[in-house]
């Protein structure tokens, strides 16, 4: 029994559904109301304020979630939202209320992912860095600080991921970055679980990281090892899952669905395998034709997309699911909406300290060392996302994109 107290103390991280949900649901949205009321100074536009906002979200959800993750006494419900309470969701809920503004709406950058490193152990089949993998590394311990310190200082930003490469490959950099930083901003990395012991967990938890999202492939070891390259990769996820876990920081997955993969069996074999690691969040990629998968032909099928769609409503929107992960599956949310790339919601920055729509549009539109990130914002704000249709519309034609947009309203 005491042994099993101590296990509770230290992995607070945990789902949270019925009851419980209804009442953190509501304490959420009166916070929002709140902030709207300092914003506007009127209780009428605030009221309408989180209106537009939760109209918002639920024109990206179909369903209303069934569940959030608590942990360390804070409340997650989106893998790119900062968890409340804390100084980082007011900055976001902020800059969502600017968003929505009828009138003159404001766009604030409001994530940032930024690849800290070049270096990888890994050969992974879809490696966006591939061209810049293992090269020498452009950036130093100092840039990323001045990096960070340029974007929190623009104000706006609720959240940074850390990529690479693999991330834990400069550790200690990323540790120094992030205790430098302000601390209004939440903190993840994004890693292959390369190298995850129980002592780096802990330290990722006192420099104030908020959780890590761990690559996983596959829901056989051996089918996760081939596509990532290397043996032996797929222990590196059990053994970080179950250190981060261990630390009560969020721990989230991220699944490339490639063609071979996407089945219906397939989809709730990996979700049972994810609630069993203790898995927070699950996000679901598209694989793209850039990196190490330039040139081939990769694309979903339109029926393999809706086979995941139906997935990810389901999952999440069902009661009885209620024990799996969050899912997330961005390319839902883009072909319904647009993409949130390109300096509008959130951008990327690499290994050379260049600034990209996102990870798979990458085409520079400015160094975040040398040159000034406002202008580079508005340059690629200017441009939008390099893709400029919807990607069911270039694949499959409009027919199936009416199609698409019926079955998921």
């Amino acid at each position: 029994m005491v042994k099993q107290e101590k296990i509770q103390q230290i992995n607070p991280s945990r789902l949270i559904s019925g009851l419980e949900l209804s009442f953190i649901r509501f304490l959420l949205r009166f916070r929002i109301f709140q902030i709207g009321i300092r914003k506007y100074r009127n209780p009428v536009k605030a009221l309408m304020g989180l209106k537009r906002m939760v109209d918002f979200r639920r024109s990206l959800h179909v369903n209303k979630l069934t569940r959030f993750v608590k942990s360390n006494n804070r409340y997650f419900f989106a893998l790119n939202v900062p968890g409340w309470p804390s100084e980082s969701f007011d900055i976001f809920i902020k800059s969502m209320f600017d968003r929505n503004e009828p009138e003159v709406p404001k766009q604030h950058l409001l994530s940032l992912m930024f690849a800290i490193t070049k270096k990888c152990p890994l050969k992974c089949e879809h490696c966006f860095e591939w061209d810049r993998l293992n090269g020498n590394e452009k950036l130093s311990v100092d840039d990323m600080k001045v990096i960070i310190k340029k974007f929190q200082e623009r104000g706006g930003l609720g959240q940074i991921q850390f990529s690479g490469g693999e991330p834990l490959q400069r550790f200690d950099d990323l540790i120094i970055a992030a205790k430098t930083a302000k601390k209004s901003t939440d903190f993840w990395v994004i890693t292959s679980g390369y190298g995850l012991n129980k002592d780096k967990a802990e330290k990722l938890k006192k420099a104030g990281f908020s959780g890590v999202n761990i690559s996983l492939d596959h829901w056989d070891g051996n089918m996760h090892d081939t596509f990532r390259g290397m043996p032996g990769s797929y222990t590196w996820v059990e053994k970080a899952c179950e250190n981060t876990k261990k630390e009560g920081l969020v721990l989230a997955l991220t699944l490339c669905a490639t063609k071979a993969f996407t089945s219906k069996k397939n989809l709730w074999k990996y979700a049972d395998f994810a609630k069993k690691l203790g898995a927070n969040f699950v996000q679901i990629l598209e694989p793209k034709a850039v990196g190490h998968y330039r040139g081939k032909n990769v694309d979903l099928s339109f029926e393999q997309q809706l086979m995941i769609e139906r997935f990810f409503l389901d999952v999440n929107g069902k009661k009885e699911h209620k024990d799996y992960p969050i899912f997330q599956y961005p390319a839902h949310h883009q072909r319904k909406v647009g993409c949130f790339g390109a300096g509008d919601m959130y951008m990327y920055i690499d290994s050379n300290g260049n600034a990209h729509a996102c990870p798979f549009c990458q085409t520079t539109s400015g160094n975040c060392i040398n040159e000034s990130v406002e202008n580079t914002i508005l340059k690629m704000q200017e441009k939008g996302c390099p893709v400029n249709q919807n990607d069911t519309v270039k694949k499959h034609g409009m027919k199936n994109l009416v199609t698409y947009n019926s079955f998921i309203k």
